[in-house]
């Protein structure tokens, strides 16, 4: 069961079944046991790990003006501040942007009103440790203030271990360990891994 404002992360090796849970949740696959089932009012975005914009040429403003409906030039500007884009680096073609910044960007393009479960497939794999925290301090805002649903697929045990509320350690397909508050930490994420929890 995962509550308003909670944030899970899914640790496990390749293979595990991380990514295949995550489809079992956005129902592109079934489970082979047991069921999923999502509230009436639950309403999903999803940013996967690999970003792809299909007009890279695009500016940011444009590639937001073109992504909503019913959003002005000031709105898309707006959004894009809070996600920290300002100034002239609003014109920026999306071509230009780092990893770390088409990440922000496709996760401002996701956020609105009605999103309140958010699914992050290795958000900040590959990029720089202050665009990490910077993305970090962004989501757990996120949750905190729209009491936003966020599950992290990741492999960054430190990271995740300051990032969320509860912790899921998968295994052979299998949730293996689930650690909550004081209890999540790297030695016993890193033990459940092993196989010792």
């Amino acid at each position: 069961k995962v509550a308003g404002g909670e944030r899970i992360a899914l640790i496990g090796d390749n293979g595990t079944g991380k990514s295949t849970l995550i489809k079992m949740i956005m129902g592109e696959e079934s489970p082979d046991e047991g069921r999923i089932k999502l509230g009436p009012s639950t309403k999903i975005a999803y940013l996967p790990q690999i970003i792809h914009f299909d007009v890279p040429q695009r500016n940011l403003v444009d590639t937001m003006l073109y992504s909503k409906r019913d959003i002005t030039p000031q709105k898309a500007r707006d959004r894009l501040a809070a996600f920290h884009f300002r100034g002239e680096d609003v014109f920026k073609s999306v071509s230009v942007l780092s990893g770390g910044e088409q990440s922000r960007l496709r996760l401002c393009m996701l956020m609105d009103d009605e999103i309140n479960f958010l699914i992050l497939d290795e958000p900040t794999r590959g990029i720089d440790i202050g665009t990490k925290t910077e993305i970090q301090k962004m989501v757990i805002q996120l949750a905190r203030e729209q009491h936003m649903s966020i599950i992290f697929i990741s492999s960054e045990i430190d990271e995740m271990t300051r990032t969320c509320t509860r912790l899921a350690v998968l295994r052979d397909r299998r949730k293996v360990a689930e650690l909550t508050g004081d209890d999540i930490n790297s030695d016993r994420v890193m033990a459940a891994i092993a196989g010792g929890a």
